[in-house]
């Protein structure tokens, strides 16, 4: 098990690597990526859609913040989950299974990435199973956001537990 957390790992740093580089290249000699006042202003809001959809159980506006597409990628605690309707059936299975479903961003930091946005940051999670006791999860997130069609949706997102 630990040889292969560690060889996800070494997969990650090098996907992490190969978009960096990717964004240096697009952005010439200045070095850094950058993306207007407004499409940061974008990025940001998608985030805030985001939560405040799940909040509501909300599956339609969930989904709104997701990339309509089989190449949409989800790695939820380990779990690989490819395509929109994949993400859409984990986000409904969450919202049947618990009364309520609250999270809250704790941190998140930007990093503009060529045409992208990749964002990590810390969530917490409650909730409230129709039946058993309450859980607290905390995890670690980082997403890569992209202006797809004129609007900005989420194309990665990769969550990892926090031990306790």
């Amino acid at each position: 098990m630990k040889k292969t957390l560690v060889g996800v790992l070494v997969i990650v740093a090098a996907l992490v690597g190969m978009l960096v580089l990717a964004g240096c290249a697009s952005t010439g000699a200045a070095g850094a990526a950058s993306i207007s006042a407004a499409d940061m202003a974008g990025v940001k809001d998608l985030a805030q859609r985001f939560v405040d959809s799940i909040n509501r159980k909300d599956l339609d506006g969930t989904m709104a913040c997701i990339w309509n597409s089989p190449e949409m990628i989800w790695v939820s605690f380990g779990t690989v989950i490819r395509g929109y309707s994949g993400f859409r059936s984990g986000m409904a299975q969450m919202f049947t299974d618990n009364d309520t479903v609250k999270i809250a961003v704790n941190d998140i930091s930007y990093v503009p990435v060529g045409n992208a946005v990749m964002a990590v940051g810390t969530a917490t999670i409650d909730l409230q199973p129709k039946s058993g006791p309450s859980q607290h999860i905390v995890e670690r997130w980082t997403d890569v956001e992209r202006k797809i069609d004129g609007r900005w949706v989420y194309v990665l997102d990769h969550t990892t537990l926090v031990p306790k």
